[in-house]
């Protein structure tokens, strides 16, 4: 283990220190399931995530007590550690025993497709001057898209593409949003600066989500930035209240049922178009029961994939029942994410008999995979659909 100590250790300590990701838990029933440290320019500290089943925990502590302290417990409780600068990548496996075996690969810049990149069409272009951007730390004073925050930069634009493709000539003056998990809200602001910059709606936006430091920061940068219609908010989903009508609702990466919640909420507010991008399908899990796929749910890795299908198609066959187009798309590259699958939802028309032939597709499913999922039983109580 202490080849892992040394490996991470100097990783740490280094000038292109990007990312560090623990995962693959030892116990996978413990409440933690992964940590993610990120680096806090020109300083001594470091930003620690701490990935439980049911909500995230941020904290700021210095290199040094990580090191000597959490370092060592981590790499116990976890079987894997990829580490990321912006010149390499360090693979750690470790096994039961705490050996290490360490993999490390240059990263090679590709100019031609660097370059191909930076002369896309965006709807926010790189080399123009974006007052968000360059608050939130992705663009330099100039317009530039600083070297390390590209991905950044392409997935913001992947993003307001897909709103785009919605929103190209609504016949809308005002406009309500609310952004579930919203985090560091890089894409927050984007939708923001999309309606309010682009579009030239009346717009507003609530973001919510569970860190309270990082509420703290985007309030403080909206008020900087003059966003007085955008506002942040402490709380849980299916806590939060509002008695202004909802257009859009957006939640990216929400944990098990906190999608579920997001859904419901959008369902009570009869939200026209919503944006999922569904993480940490926990709660079929045990679940699943197929006689017919039996081999394949009996391996850990091949259950796992499985049920966050499972769990994304009936979350797409139960909201065609509630009367809405369901769009299933690539968000962004595999490279950045495996949760990188976007349902997309817009309000349409349909008859009884299409209802009813949704309804019946959806008990099939249900009935072959075994599975009594609590989005469908919340529909059931709040008489969304029909027992």
């Amino acid at each position: 283990m202490q080849n892992a100590i040394n490996a991470i250790s100097s990783q740490l300590g280094g000038e292109n220190f990007e990312k560090c990701t623990f995962s693959s838990p030892v116990n996978k029933s413990g409440e933690l399931h992964s940590v993610i440290i990120n680096k806090v320019s020109n300083s001594s500290e470091i930003k620690v995530e701490l990935r439980l089943q049911k909500h995230n925990d941020i904290k700021t502590i210095l290199k040094k007590d990580f090191i000597e302290r959490d370092l060592p417990e981590y790499l116990q409780q976890f079987k894997q550690c990829l580490i990321r600068s912006e010149s390499s990548e360090t693979q750690i496996l470790l096994n039961k025993k705490l050996k290490s075996k360490i993999l490390t690969k240059s990263l090679e810049k590709n100019e031609t497709n660097k370059n191909h990149n930076r002369q896309k069409n965006y709807l926010i272009p790189d080399g123009e001057v974006c007052p968000f951007l360059i608050a939130i730390g992705v663009m330099d004073n100039g317009g530039r898209v600083k070297s390390n925050h590209y991905k950044k930069f392409r997935q913001i634009n992947r993003f307001l593409e897909l709103v785009d493709d919605l929103y190209k000539a609504p016949d809308i003056k005002e406009f309500h949003a609310v952004d579930f998990g919203c985090g560091k809200s890089y894409l927050t602001f984007a939708l923001y600066h999309y309606f309010k910059n682009i579009k030239k709606i009346k717009i507003k936006i609530t973001g919510i989500d569970l860190k309270q430091e990082v509420i703290d920061h985007c309030n403080k940068i909206a008020v900087n930035l003059s966003f007085d219609q955008l506002h942040f908010a402490h709380g849980f989903i299916h806590n939060f209240k509002t008695d202004d009508p909802v257009d859009f609702v957006v939640t990216l990466h929400a944990c098990d049922t906190a999608t579920d919640d997001a859904i419901l909420f959008s369902l009570r507010h009869h939200a026209k178009q919503m944006m999922f991008v569904p993480c940490c399908q926990h709660e079929l899990n045990n679940q699943l029961k197929n006689d017919e796929s039996a081999i394949l749910l009996k391996h850990g890795i091949f259950r796992d994939r499985m049920t966050a299908l499972v769990t994304d198609t009936m979350r797409t066959q139960l909201l065609e029942v509630c009367g809405y187009k369901v769009q299933s798309m690539e968000f962004i590259s595999l490279e950045h994410t495996a949760k990188n699958i976007l349902l997309r939802c817009s309000k349409v028309t349909r008859d009884k008999k299409q209802t009813d032939e949704s309804l019946s597709k959806y008990r099939d499913f249900k009935k072959q995979w075994n599975i009594n999922p609590y989005l469908e039983k919340q529909l059931l109580i709040e008489k969304i659909i029909e027992a």
